[in-house]
C-alpha cells in the first residue's frame, strides 16, 4: 500500500539526541538492560560498576554530579565542558593511563614517538585525534562506560550480544534548581522502589557522598532526608533527547536547535518555573520546583 514503507522508515527513526558542542552542559543520561532483567543483582557487580563510572568520567574530562546503579538500569547526572583547544597529548595520555593502565599508555606514546621518527607523523597525529574524539563528550563517555559494563558482565556470566536495550536515553539540564532537582530525582530512584527507605542508606549511589558534603557546607544546605517524601513524586523523568530548564533556557536550546525538534518549537509548562520540551514525561504530579 501507498505510504506503508514511509511509515514504518518514520517509525523506525531516531530521536536526535540534543547536544552542546561548546561550552558547558549537564546532562542526565539513563540506559537499562534488555527485557530490564535484574543483571547487576550481585553487590560486587555494582561496586565494580561504580568504580568503572569514576574511572571512566575521569578519562572523558566529565565531572560526575549524581549516579544510581540499580539491578537493571543506571541513571547518570554529569557536566560536560568542551575544551576550547585540543586536549594535549600529554593529558590524552595521562587519562589513558586512568583508562587502561600505565603500561598501555607508556606503550602508546613509545608507538607514537617511533611513528613520527619513521615520517608517520600523519598517522600518529590521526590516532591521538582519535583518542580525543572520545572526550569531554557526552555520547562518547556514555558509550565507553556501558561498553566496560558490558565486559564486567560478561566476565561473571555467559551472554551473548549485548546486555543493554537500545541506546541510552538524555536530557539536557540547566543548572541551579533545575540540576539540583534531577540530581533528586536520581538519588531517590531506591526509595522509588522501595528497597530503601532513605536515598543515602543505597550503597551504590552518590546520595550518602552529597550529603556529607552538603553538611560539611560545600554545597547548599537543605539535604534529602528532610524532603525525600515530598519530592519521591513530584520530580521529572529522563526523556529521549528532551531539554529541562527555565523558559528562557529551554527556548534558547530548542532555537539553537531548530532542525532537531520538527515544526514550531513549543516549550511546555512542567510547574510554574519550570519548562521542557514537548513530549516531556512526568513522574506521578509535577516536577519539584526546588529554590
Amino acid at each position: 500500500m501507498p505510504g506503508t514503507n514511509k511509515g514504518k522508515a518514520w517509525a523506525m527513526a531516531r530521536t536526535r539526541r540534543v547536544k552542546c558542542e561548546d561550552g558547558v552542559a549537564n546532562y542526565h543520561v539513563m540506559s537499562r538492560t534488555n527485557n530490564k532483567l535484574f543483571l547487576f543483582a550481585k553487590g560486587r557487580l555494582k561496586w565494580q560498576i561504580v568504580d568503572s563510572l569514576d574511572r571512566i568520567a575521569r578519562f572523558s574530562g566529565v565531572r560526575i554530579h549524581a549516579y544510581a546503579v540499580m539491578d537493571n538500569h543506571f541513571h547518570v547526572v554529569c557536566r560536560v565542558e568542551k575544551p576550547e583547544t585540543p586536549v594535549s597529548e600529554e593529558e590524552v595520555l595521562r587519562r589513558i593511563a586512568i583508562l587502561r593502565g600505565d603500561r598501555y599508555a607508556d606503550d602508546l606514546s613509545r608507538h607514537w614517538a617511533e611513528l613520527r621518527k619513521t615520517g608517520l607523523e600523519s598517522v600518529a597525529v590521526a590516532a591521538l585525534n582519535g583518542w580525543r574524539r572520545r572526550m569531554n563528550d557526552v555520547s562518547a563517555f556514555v558509550k565507553t562506560f556501558k561498553e566496560e559494563v558490558d565486559r564486567l558482565y560478561k566476565r561473571e556470566c555467559p551472554h551473548c550480544g549485548s546486555i543493554w536495550s537500545g541506546r541510552f536515553a538524555s536530557t539536557l539540564v540547566e543548572d541551579g534548581k533545575y540540576l539540583r532537582t534531577v540530581i533528586r530525582y536520581v538519588e531517590l530512584n531506591p526509595v522509588r522502589a522501595g528497597i530503601a527507605t532513605q536515598a543515602r542508606d543505597y550503597a551504590w549511589s552518590s546520595a550518602k557522598a552529597n550529603e556529607m558534603r552538603r553538611n560539611e557546607g560545600s554545597v547548599p544546605a537543605g539535604g534529602l532526608a528532610m524532603r525525600e517524601e515530598r519530592l519521591m513524586r513530584r520530580v521529572a523523568q529522563v526523556g529521549e533527547g528532551k531539554i529541562f530548564g527555565g523558559y528562557a533556557f529551554v527556548v534558547e536550546k530548542m532555537t539553537g536547535l531548530g532542525d532537531r525538534f520538527a515544526g514550531r518549537p513549543v516549550a511546555r509548562a512542567v510547574c510554574e518555573t519550570t519548562f521542557t520540551t514537548h513530549g516531556w514525561r512526568l513522574a506521578k504530579g509535577i516536577a519539584a520546583c526546588a529554590a
